[in-house]
């Protein structure tokens, strides 16, 4: 039996009616066209490569606590990064499994309690992998806290000093394997009960969201990311809340990430827009009938904070404080981007969208 989540129109597969296109006798691809080809395409090939990645960043923390080493260590740090990047740019496609098993709890809390994981390592305590998954706080799981033991100035110095190190990073990078590969496993796989969630997300099994409605989860979550991005990200880091600047809101410890976390988002949201290829389709592909001036001015603006992201220097925090003019403009690109997608895109698909009274606008 296919799941059925909370809130989702379900109806049976009725043969060819899935293939009628937005327009009969057009060429215009309908829902089901793009979110097969968008599946097929992005959605997974993403989570294959985080599976992929996040594989690897276990093995090397296995590695480094196997045989500790400048070596070993900075091929756990490379393996970090490698795998965080993956994970960033599936950020645009985090429905479905990955929402229903909280993955995110496991994998990507945004906050890392530092503090109570020195005091971890300072009593020497053990860890189990089982115990972790279960009984830790989402502060101290996931990418945050993998990041705060490898990047540390002292890593190698603690990993030879605690007995707890090696027990809690290795169960760390194993929790963060086990739900790469589950999240993969339930969109292509399913479970003994359920049908693989790419096929309830197509429309292609027995019991299967509406397209339209699966469609709709696709926009809303390139509304409510970007959204993030622009006003509770970068707006507050720049000051440009009654607040004032607040850098902590960029997310990470020691690697200093936020950077390149971002251009990975982007990344994430120019393919689930555009498609992976010539031939693939994207949201692009059911905006371009309705709109060519809206689906054209999305690409660049999708383009263009990209751009914008690659061109400042150094880390995020430090651009923030040092070359502000530089992130401002980020923040303006993808400050377009969203207005653009809040109001016009989710207008043409008639996509509901739950708004705050800042969408859109200038923060100061």
């Amino acid at each position: 039996m296919a799941r059925v989540p909370s809130g989702f129109l379900v109806a049976p597969v009725v043969g060819a009616l899935f293939l009628v296109s937005l327009a009969c006798g057009s060429s215009a691809p309908s829902d089901q066209d793009v979110l097969v080809s968008l599946t097929g395409q992005v959605i997974v090939p993403a989570y294959q490569a985080a599976a992929r990645e996040i594989a690897q960043m276990d093995r090397d923390a296995a590695a480094l606590c196997d045989a500790p080493g400048s070596e070993s260590l900075e091929a756990a740090r490379q393996s970090w990064r490698t795998a965080r990047a993956s994970w960033m740019q599936s950020e645009a496609m985090w429905f479905g499994p990955v929402m229903e098993r909280r993955s995110v709890s496991l994998l990507d809390w945004p906050s890392t309690d530092t503090v109570g994981i020195d005091e971890m390592l300072a009593a020497g305590t053990l860890v189990e992998t089982g115990q972790l998954r279960d009984a830790f706080s989402a502060k101290r799981r996931g990418f945050g806290a993998i990041e705060y033991l490898l990047f540390r100035e002292d890593a190698l110095g603690v990993l030879n000093a605690s007995p707890a190190y090696c027990s809690y990073l290795t169960a760390l990078t194993e929790v963060a394997n086990g739900e790469a590969e589950a999240i993969l496993s339930e969109w292509t796989d399913g479970t003994d009960q359920q049908a693989p969630y790419r096929d309830y997300f197509t429309g292609t099994s027995q019991l299967a969201l509406l397209p339209g409605a699966a469609a709709e989860e696709v926009v809303r979550t390139q509304v409510f990311m970007v959204r993030d991005i622009v006003q509770m990200r970068l707006a507050s880091a720049l000051g440009l809340r009654e607040s004032g600047a607040d850098l902590s809101v960029i997310p990470g410890n020691a690697a200093d990430n936020g950077l390149e976390d971002l251009r990975n988002e982007i990344l994430g949201m120019q393919a689930v827009y555009e498609g992976a290829g010539p031939e693939a389709l994207g949201i692009s592909g059911l905006v371009r009938p309705l709109s060519e001036d809206t689906a054209q001015r999305m690409s660049v603006q999708l383009a263009a904070a990209l751009a914008a992201a690659e061109s400042v220097d150094g880390t995020l925090r430090n651009a923030i404080s040092d070359r502000p003019e530089q992130v401002r403009v980020l923040y303006d690109r993808l400050q377009e981007l969203q207005r653009t997608l809040a109001t016009e895109v989710v207008s043409l698909l008639g996509v509901s969208v739950g708004f705050s009274d800042t969408d859109g606008d200038t923060m100061r």
